[in-house]
């Protein structure tokens, strides 16, 4: 009888490990399955691979880079790689993916759809196109000499990648109908990519412009980062336009972004079009709306929301990045986290970056950059399009290094490599500035509450542009710019996401039954811009935290989530609540009602102004 509970007892806590835990590699020697085995060591090779793809007619082009030395009888995991929004893959090795050669991977970069030498259109990760490709590639890959496999017989394989080679990861994971890849380090990337090119209903016109030209200019990763293109590649890159005789873009793309610019709103059809592309759709497993364009085809929706299967998952995110903001992270992990993979975020200060501000004016040596911008902003405040970033790193927690631990545990079976490289546990790691950040066990969403003066009319439309230009004494007076927070003895840390509960109110008794236009054609449609902002003790000038922007459409109530932040603030610093009818990153889609040329906000905003005992580790 003892036995028989002994066995049942060790069978019962097999099966809830087995539950509990992702698919592991034993050992680290290179040995165990594969289909196609090395049989006479040589010495790795690095070359170029077209894929033909059945199902879309495409042919794929992707680099690869074979293990460093390849020794007959061992095994190899494959990790693959892919490029930013208008990228090509790496013809030779960069020096991460030397490092992973080095250590026994293979490599492959990926020219996705429409980039580089890979034909067809770009459709932004489409089911039915891009990931058809990508299953296309994997399947390839299968005979790869000496390619490493679980037990089960399935590929080793994982990935990692940021931007659009972020968003690859996710759609290659939900739509292989063999669900390999379960092993994925996402940096920077979209959740919902309607809520990132159109939240709230409001286009983001900065970044929207930017996008629709992105394909044609293979430098545009290098312009984000703050780096200078070099001018004979971009005329060599026009000049290959012309000869092929257009855009590499899906018109769908042009007429979704071009249309939601002119009209001011998105069509129907454009926000389920992105949906449909989005790691959302997985998530959330809602059936794909139907899309309807007058010049270009739309998607056959053939790939059903199928959830994603148990994944270990990287994810990193920047604080700074004003296309794809923290919250896409935090939603991207969240969902994964549910599904029941080990699942980590952490956070940096880079990302999508443009820097167009007046703190990216070049000052002399020893100049100080608050003290110069000080005395413009008492008179005249410029809002920007955004800061420049800074080092993808997490306080200390170097990211590169970090994820080469991820993949050498959960695909070389090195176990402690990951705790090694990042000693924060299962914690979240949100970054503060460059070198400062702190470690959460969960996101606060919401926080400490302030109310909203509404005794004062906000500017809206033309009179928006001329409000967000006035210098801080009289953004005050008009509480364009409300003081909500003075940071006492100790300073304070604002870290997650706020929450608002507002209520935008028309003037002069006009009711909201009166409202008869639809949004984006005329009467009734005020918008206005929200951030939170920062001013150090003593200074005149407010600072956006993180460049970070709401919008808000239209009268009545607005119940939600703001952009998520993360900075440590000193004693007497102030925190406000910044509102502006017009802002850069939303050059040409701000309010065009000229019969609203004010209105009243009310309501509350809430602020994740954290305790100590929320935050697990100060100064990581």
């Amino acid at each position: 009888m003892n036995a028989m509970r002994g066995a049942l007892i060790g069978a019962v806590s097999l099966l809830l490990t087995a539950c509990g835990s992702s698919d592991e590699v034993s050992g680290t020697s290179g040995g165990g399955l594969t289909t196609n085995p090395v049989t006479e060591s040589r010495a790795g090779e690095v070359y170029r691979q077209e894929v033909p793809v059945a199902k879309t007619g495409d042919t794929m082009v992707i680099q690869v880079m074979e293990p460093t030395q390849l020794e007959a009888g061992k095994t190899y995991p494959l990790v693959l790689q892919g490029h930013g929004y208008g990228g090509s893959r790496n013809i030779e090795p960069s020096g991460f993916q030397q490092r992973l050669r080095d250590a026994g991977y293979y490599v492959i970069s990926i020219d996705e759809r429409g980039n580089g030498e890979s034909s067809g259109k770009v459709r932004v990760m489409s089911p039915d196109f891009e990931g058809q490709n990508l299953i296309a590639i994997l399947d390839w890959a299968e005979d790869l000499e000496g390619l490493r496999r679980f037990g089960d017989g399935r590929m080793v394989v994982g990935s990692y990648g940021g931007s659009y080679g972020g968003m690859y990861q996710f759609l290659l994971a939900g739509a292989d109908p063999k669900q390999r890849l379960r092993v994925i380090a996402p940096d920077i990337t979209p959740h919902d990519l309607v809520y990132s090119l159109n939240p709230n209903n409001v286009v983001k016109s900065g970044w929207g412009l930017l996008l629709t030209s992105a394909p044609e200019l293979p430098l545009l990763g290098t312009l984000l980062g703050g780096g200078a293109p070099d001018p004979l590649v971009l005329l060599n890159s026009l000049l290959d336009i012309l000869q092929r005789g257009g855009t590499r873009q899906d018109n769908a793309i042009f007429e979704i972004l071009t249309g939601a610019v002119v009209s001011n709103s998105f069509s129907e059809s454009g926000n389920n079009f992105f949906k449909y592309h989005s790691v959302s759709y997985f998530c959330d497993g809602q059936p794909a709306g139907p899309q309807s364009f007058l010049l270009a085809q739309p998607d056959p929706l053939e790939v059903a929301p199928r959830p994603f299967a148990r994944i270990d998952a990287l994810i990193t995110q920047g604080f700074r990045d004003t296309l794809f903001n923290f919250n896409n992270g935090l939603e991207n992990y969240e969902c994964l986290k549910a599904r029941g993979g080990d699942v980590r975020l952490l956070t940096h200060e880079s990302g999508h970056i443009l820097p167009l501000s007046l703190s990216t004016v070049p000052l002399p040596p020893g100049s100080n950059l608050e003290t110069v911008l000080d005395p413009l902003y008492a008179a005249l405040t410029l809002p920007g399009f955004q800061d420049a970033g800074s080092a993808r790193s997490c306080g200390s927690l170097v990211l590169d290094d970090v994820q080469f631990a991820w993949l050498e545990e959960k695909l070389q079976g090195k176990r402690g490599v990951v705790n090694a490289a990042m000693p924060i546990g299962n914690d979240i790691c949100l970054s503060l500035a460059a070198d400062d950040a702190i470690t959460v066990r969960t996101v606060r969403r919401g926080g400490t509450r302030f109310d909203i003066d509404d005794s004062i009319p906000q500017f809206n439309s033309a009179l928006g542009v001329v409000g967000a230009v006035l210098g801080n004494g009289a953004r005050e007076a008009l509480l364009a710019t409300q003081p909500l927070y003075t940071v006492p003895a100790g300073g304070a840390v604002l870290a997650g996401v706020p929450t608002m509960s507002l209520n935008l109110a028309a003037l002069g008794g006009l009711g909201l039954g009166e409202c008869a236009l639809p949004v984006g054609i005329g009467a009734c449609d005020p918008i206005l811009f929200l951030g939170i902002g920062h001013r150090k003790a003593g200074t005149t000038r407010w600072d956006l935290v993180d460049d970070q922007l709401t919008p808000v459409r239209g009268f009545g109530e607005h119940v939600g989530e703001m952009a998520g932040i993360a900075e440590r603030l000193a004693e007497g610093d102030e925190l406000a609540l910044l509102v502006y009818g017009f802002h850069l990153q939303f050059p040409v889609t701000w309010s065009r009602d000229l019969l609203v040329p004010a209105l009243t906000v009310g309501g509350t905003v809430q602020l994740p102004l954290l305790s100590p005992s929320e935050i697990t580790r100060q100064g990581v």
